[in-house]
């Protein structure tokens, strides 16, 4: 819940920054260091809670596996997110005319959709709970008695 709860406040602080931008002088700076402030904890909220959910979602003997492949993933996305974000911003750039989500406000718009998309996993159908029988909840207690013995 508090990943989604982050995500959908998230949506609206980040379609905020283009108009954030019109700001100036002392108002600029008391509002942009609120908002950051405010996207800095929806962020580590957001990422705590789906590091929850994750490990939630998969049995205990395979959380290493899933904490691994998470981890992986999360790499290839900071290798890729920089070139991927400077060439949307390049093509912002080149749209500050347009009549439709004009410049910055096209990143902030694609920022937003990813997001939603983001909101969109955290749901059942995406990340379930596996349901564990009495007889696996009683073979883990089991052996966590037998280690328990001298």
């Amino acid at each position: 819940m508090v990943s989604r709860a982050g995500a959908v406040l998230s949506i609206p602080l980040l379609a905020s920054y283009p108009y954030i931008a019109l700001l100036s002088g002392f108002c600029l700076s008391i509002v942009l260091n609120c908002t950051s402030v405010l996207k800095n904890v929806l962020s580590v909220s957001i990422s705590t809670g789906l590091l929850i959910l994750q490990n939630r979602a998969v049995p205990q003997e395979q959380r290493g596996a899933s904490n691994g492949v998470s981890m992986c993933l999360m790499s290839f996305a900071k290798t890729i997110g920089p070139a991927a974000g400077g060439s949307l911003l390049s093509w912002a750039q080149r749209r500050q005319d347009a009549d439709i989500l004009p410049g910055d406000q096209l990143v902030f718009f694609i920022l937003n959709v990813i997001e939603f998309l983001g909101l969109l996993l955290t749901f059942k159908p995406f990340l379930q709970e596996p349901e564990e029988s009495a007889d696996q909840e009683n073979g883990i207690q089991e052996r966590r008695s037998q280690s328990e013995l001298p």
